[in-house]
């Protein structure tokens, strides 16, 4: 007899408080027996807390690697294996396709490991951010990795936004970066 294999559902916490917490997402966190989320370091997560939401979050995973591919592997292997077990729902800040890799290394693995993946909503820092600088979108802009960031990829006829600066060193390597572009005009 063949192991059935059950779904994971991702879900985005959005980018701030319960205010912003889309109420489907907020509903699946109410009723999903087994929570997984990819960091409790997120403003919603003390509310949910005091809602009687119970979790297992991944923090110490982080401690436990030097680099952030380790972690990301680390957490989406636990999360398949959980997942030949029940139906598991895993929480993501912001929204499960805006810079989160673990949700593209669970997409890429989900055939060979004959499990679903679901996605649900969440609102991304994009929204606030746009909404702060009073920018269109639609006028085309660039979102880059901090940790990944090349001269040669950034375009100067676009707005730039650049993620993943988490700490003095990648935020002077982005300075760098930005400062070679800047130097070519």
């Amino acid at each position: 007899m063949e192991n059935k294999k059950h779904s994971i559902t991702v879900a985005g916490l959005g980018a701030g408080d319960m205010g912003q917490l889309p109420l489907g997402v907020y509903r699946q966190l109410k009723a999903n027996q087994k929570i997984f989320l990819r960091t409790k370091e997120h403003p919603a997560v003390a509310e949910l807390e005091r809602e009687g939401m119970q979790y297992t979050a991944f923090d110490d995973v982080y401690e436990r690697h030097d680099q952030f591919e380790a972690v990301y592997e680390e957490i989406v292997e636990i999360l398949f294996r959980e997942a030949e077990q029940e139906d598991i729902l895993y929480a993501v800040p912001g929204h499960p396709f805006v810079a989160e890799r673990t949700v593209q290394l669970l997409l890429e693995q989900s055939a060979a490991k004959q499990t679903e993946i679901k996605i649900e909503g969440g609102h991304s820092f994009i929204d606030a951010l746009f909404a702060s600088v009073r920018v269109d979108p639609i006028e085309g802009f660039q979102l880059m990795n901090g940790t990944a960031l090349k001269p040669h990829d950034i375009r100067t006829n676009q707005h730039l936004v650049v993620g993943q600066v988490y700490d003095t060193l990648t935020a002077s390597e982005v300075k760098l970066a930005l400062m070679e572009v800047c130097v070519k005009f």
